[in-house]
C-alpha cells in the first residue's frame, strides 16, 4: 500500500474525503458560498471531520461491546472525545442550536449503532434509523458552515439535502458491500440481504426510490434556474445507490476478531490533543483569511469507507 492510500484510510485521510467530497463538492455550490469564503471555512471543518472520525474509530473497535452496559476505557474516552469537540466548535464560534442538535444526533447514531452491533442482529427499521442517522457528521459540517457564515439556515434548507445525504450514505455502503461484508463492517445491504436473501437488492431500492421521491419533490420548491444545478450536484454524489446493485453475498467469511494494538490508551490523548489542535490552526487560519497547504491534499484522496 503507498503512503497516499495509506492516509487515506486514517481518520485524517477520511476527514479530508470526506471534506473535498461533500463541503466542497457539494455544500458550497449548494449553499452558494463565495470562494473567499470557501477558503476560510475549509481548515476549521476538516479539524472537526477530523475528530468525529476519531469518535468513530473507537465505536468501530467495540462493536461487539456495549459501552453503556460495560463502561470500559472507551465509554469514558467517547465522553472526552465529546467535551473537546464541543470545546473546539464553542472557541470557533460555531456554536448554535442547530449544531447542538446535530451533536446530540451524532452522539445517538454512536450509541444506536453500538447497541445495533453488539446485540449481533440488525432488524430493516434498525438498518434505516443507522443510515438515516450515519450522515450527521456532514449535516454538522454544513450547520456549521451557516454559523460561521452568520446566516441561519431555515428548515427549507435543510431539509433539502437531507434525503441526499442519506441516499449517499446508501451509495457508499453499496460501493463498499464486499469490503464491508469481509471485514465485518456494518453495511445497510448486507443488513438487507441478511434480512431478504435474493430480494434484497428489491427492497433495497424500494427505500432508495423512496429518498428520491423524496428529494425531487424538495427540488420543486427552487427557484427554476437553480434546479438543474442543484439535481446535478446532488445526483452525483448519490449516483451509485440508483444503479445496478453488487451481487449479494449469502455466506460471508467469518469477520477476524477485534485486536487493540498497544499503546491504545496513548494514543487516544494524541488523538484529541491533535484534533484540538487542528481546530485551533483552523480557527487561525479563518481569522487571517490564509488559505491551508490541507485543501490541496484533500482533493486528491480517494472517496473514503465509511
Amino acid at each position: 500500500m503507498n503512503s497516499l492510500a495509506r492516509l487515506a484510510s486514517t481518520p485524517l485521510g477520511k476527514a479530508m474525503g470526506i471534506t473535498r467530497d461533500y463541503v466542497s463538492h457539494m455544500y458550497y455550490i449548494v449553499d452558494e458560498v463565495p470562494r473567499r469564503q470557501r477558503l476560510r471555512l475549509t481548515p476549521v471543518l476538516l479539524g472537526v471531520e477530523y475528530l468525529v472520525y476519531r469518535v468513530d474509530s473507537l465505536a468501530e473497535r467495540n462493536t461487539a461491546v456495549d459501552l453503556d452496559a460495560e463502561r470500559n476505557s472507551d465509554y469514558e474516552a467517547f465522553h472526552t472525545y465529546k467535551k473537546a469537540f464541543e470545546k473546539v466548535l464553542r472557541s470557533l464560534g460555531a456554536w448554535n442550536e442547530e449544531v447542538a442538535f446535530l451533536v446530540d444526533e451524532a452522539e445517538r447514531f454512536i450509541r444506536l449503532e453500538n447497541a445495533t452491533t453488539s446485540r449481533g442482529s440488525v432488524t430493516r427499521q434498525d438498518a434505516l434509523a443507522l443510515v438515516e442517522l450515519r450522515p450527521t457528521d456532514v449535516r454538522l459540517l454544513r450547520a456549521m458552515t451557516f454559523a460561521l457564515r452568520g446566516r441561519s439556515m431555515g428548515p427549507a434548507a435543510r431539509d433539502l439535502l437531507w434525503p441526499v445525504e442519506v441516499l449517499a450514505d446508501i451509495a457508499n455502503d453499496l460501493g463498499h458491500y464486499e469490503q464491508d461484508v469481509a471485514s465485518g463492517t456494518l453495511n445497510v445491504y448486507a443488513c438487507f440481504v441478511e434480512l431478504f436473501g435474493d430480494a434484497a437488492a428489491a427492497e433495497l431500492r424500494r427505500e432508495v426510490d423512496r429518498y428520491e421521491s423524496m428529494f425531487l419533490d424538495r427540488l420543486s420548491a427552487l427557484p427554476p434556474e437553480r434546479r438543474a444545478r442543484v439535481a446535478e450536484v446532488c445526483r452525483r454524489r448519490y449516483a451509485a445507490a440508483v444503479r445496478p446493485y453488487p451481487r449479494a453475498i449469502t455466506t460471508p467469511p467469518d469477520p477476524a476478531p477485534p485486536s487493540l494494538p498497544a499503546g491504545t490508551s496513548l494514543r487516544k490523548k494524541v488523538a484529541i490533543g491533535a484534533a484540538l489542535a487542528v481546530g485551533i490552526l483552523g480557527a487561525a487560519a479563518y481569522g487571517r483569511g490564509r488559505r491551508p497547504l490541507l485543501i490541496t491534499a484533500a482533493r486528491r484522496l480517494p472517496r473514503p469507507s465509511a
